[in-house]
């Protein structure tokens, strides 16, 4: 057991302040405290059964390395044009000499985390409040500038081992979560208005509505056309767009058989409601509607998978918020990394990432390099050699002349051309004119033909003409060559291969031309290690992954034929056809999944690659 002078602070053996508040109480015994992130970690420990820890410790915990609060080190954050950026609007009735921010906390990992970072700013003078957002790791914080300065704040919050920084959000970031609580929004009305179509259907039959009384019998009646009318305002404006979108690029996309099956459908309904033709016609498109567009919104948040998910995320977070910057006079001073510019000397210590291209003046250090290159083992680096932001530093401190900053580093470009390249709508297109143009132009020709046929029987042709629409729909198509390339991105980029255009991805697939001379002539490939064999790791993946879309759209094209056969001879229903195309747009998925495990269980290297798989044979 460790013996503190009696002035020292009981858990970490720091000083302890002249009339210093903080204290724990153990068998009946006040020890004294340096501060309340102290006091609040040695009441959890007690309060988690562990006061044994005190007396059966042999040394002091070690302290953070940014335990020092040299509050002038975070002066940058306290100038008046830095405070235009964070300066919230307080509700009324709230003091005007308050500020509010939100800061990003780098850290976070449990309720433990939150609650010592509370206790610690709360038992700050001049802080009105604090919280903490555990899943976004966000930090709320209102203060008066007058007792406190934010450079003070975020000072305290290192010595207690977290970075922190003002909160700028991404707009595109804040776009993409629009649009999935928008896409479950819609999932969520979707799947309402079913479940309640289908109990409606299921427990109110004619025969039971008939003991009703009027007024309830004609509320039920109209009851599914409200929620189907709900279901086409709310739900289905994403799939009339996009087909409006498509038609008007002369492009007959999936959308389009999917927005004539849906305004059919509702159209038959809301006939069949005003004309009184049967409850069963009316369930049944009703029905439909909600079914479908529940399936179809379903695979639509599918795509948020993580080995679905589009490349543009690959490099997003991967350089620092914060970053030191050693002035000419050797002191330091913390910045946002945003602000750095060619000519400055940075402190990268270990453990953190180097925030731009630049090179070393000071130290030596192995860098983690996988972010960038896909090397697993660390790379040594010296005096003199160049590093590249976004590599994190294993060892010892480095200083860093920085010669590209940030936002012109080659992360950064990569990132920029992965993200306007790999969107949902480019890779839809790649294949869109070579495929869905030909199977839509079908499917109108096959609807045509039907519609002659079952030309005496309208009721039965409406239901024949929905199950081809739904059944002809080539959503899987759609889906097979966008979930093919992303899944093949994924693997070559965890090799050091960054493909800049998806298309070439699919060029190299079919190139005769040796492995090396192929990557080289190819400006859309950018291979980030010199290691040798990755232009052919890089070849017997696109190679790969044009035989996962064939094999894809095969399995698609076949389930939809058949699907189309009975649904023409009249053997296949709306609902039928809807488990059809259900069905094929699995198996894409089910085969996409196969073949990224295949490519990340095996070790795709030089050695293990014959001549015969290089010329593409399988």
């Amino acid at each position: 057991m460790t013996t503190l002078p009696a002035s020292s602070c009981y858990h970490c053996g720091s000083p302890v302040p002249s009339n210093a508040p903080w204290h724990i109480t153990l068998d009946a015994t006040t020890y004294p405290l340096c501060c309340p992130g102290c006091e609040a970690v040695a009441h959890a420990i007690v309060q988690g059964g562990l006061a044994r820890y005190y007396q059966q410790r042999t040394e002091l915990p070690e302290t953070p390395a940014g335990e020092s609060l040299d509050s002038d080190a975070w002066a940058y954050f306290d100038s008046p044009e830095f405070e235009t950026k964070f300066r919230k609007t307080l509700p009324l009735g709230v003091d005007s000499d308050q500020l509010s921010a939100t800061l990003a906390v780098e850290g976070i990992t449990c309720n433990a985390c939150g609650w010592l970072i509370e206790h610690r700013l709360n038992a700050l003078k001049g802080i009105a409040s604090s919280a903490v957002d555990l899943s976004r790791h966000r930090l709320h914080v209102s203060w008066h500038p007058s007792k406190l300065k934010l450079s003070q704040l975020l000072a305290e919050l290192a010595g207690i081992g977290y970075s922190a920084l003002p909160f700028e959000p991404d707009p595109a970031q804040e776009r993409g979560r629009y649009k999935k609580r928008l896409c479950a929004w819609r999932l969520g009305v979707s799947g309402a208005c079913l479940l309640g179509i289908t109990l409606l259907m299921l427990f109110l039959p004619s025969e039971v509505r008939g003991d009703l009384n009027t007024r309830t019998t004609t509320l039920l009646h109209w009851l599914p056309m409200v929620l189907a009318t709900l279901v086409m305002l709310f739900a289905t404006p994403p799939f009339f767009r996009q087909a409006l979108a498509d038609i008007k690029r002369g492009l007959l996309g999936p959308a389009v058989p999917i927005a004539l099956a849906l305004g059919c459908a509702y159209l038959a309904s809301g006939y069949a409601s005003f004309f009184h033709t049967g409850e069963h016609y009316v369930g049944m498109y009703v029905g439909m509607i909600a079914l479908l567009t529940t399936l179809l919104l379903l695979f639509g948040c599918a795509r948020s998978l993580p080995i679905l998910r589009s490349p543009q995320d690959t490099f997003k977070g991967a350089l620092p918020a914060t970053t030191i910057r050693r002035t000419p006079d050797e002191s330091e001073r913390i910045l946002p990394a945003s602000e750095l510019c060619p000519g400055d000397r940075i402190v990268v210590n270990a453990g953190q990432r180097i925030p731009a291209d630049g090179i070393i003046e000071q130290g030596t250090s192995s860098l983690n390099t996988s972010q960038l290159t896909g090397e697993p083992l660390p790379v040594s680096y010296a005096k003199g050699d160049s590093v590249l932001a976004g590599c994190q530093n294993l060892e010892n401190p480095l200083v860093i002349n920085v010669v590209q900053p940030p936002a012109r580093a080659r992360i950064t470009a990569l990132g920029a051309l992965v993200g306007a390249a790999f969107t949902g709508k480019h890779l839809a297109s790649i294949n869109a004119r070579g495929v869905h143009k030909w199977a839509v132009g079908l499917l109108i020709i096959a609807l045509g033909v039907t519609a002659l046929w079952w030309w005496f029987k309208p009721l039965m042709a409406l239901d024949v003409l929905l199950s081809l629409l739904i059944a002809g729909s080539p959503c899987a198509l759609a889906l097979a060559t966008p979930a093919a390339l992303t899944v093949a991105y994924q693997q070559l980029r965890a090799r050091g291969v960054v493909i800049t255009n998806p298309r070439a991805l699919l060029s190299l697939a079919t190139t005769t031309q040796p492995a090396d001379e192929a990557i080289a002539s190819c400006s859309d490939v950018v291979i980030l290690s010199p290691q040798s064999g990755r232009s052919v790791e890089t070849l017997a993946i696109a190679r790969a992954t044009q035989r996962c879309i064939q094999h894809s759209m095969g399995m698609a094209a076949s389930i939809s034929v058949i699907a189309l056969c009975l649904a023409a001879v009249g053997a296949l229903s709306p609902f039928g056809a809807i488990t059809s195309a259900g069905g094929s747009v699995l198996a894409v998925i089910a085969n996409t999944l196969r073949f990224s495990h295949r490519l990340s269980t095996s070790n795709v290297s030089t050695s293990h690659l014959s001549t015969s798989a290089v010329k593409g044979v399988p």
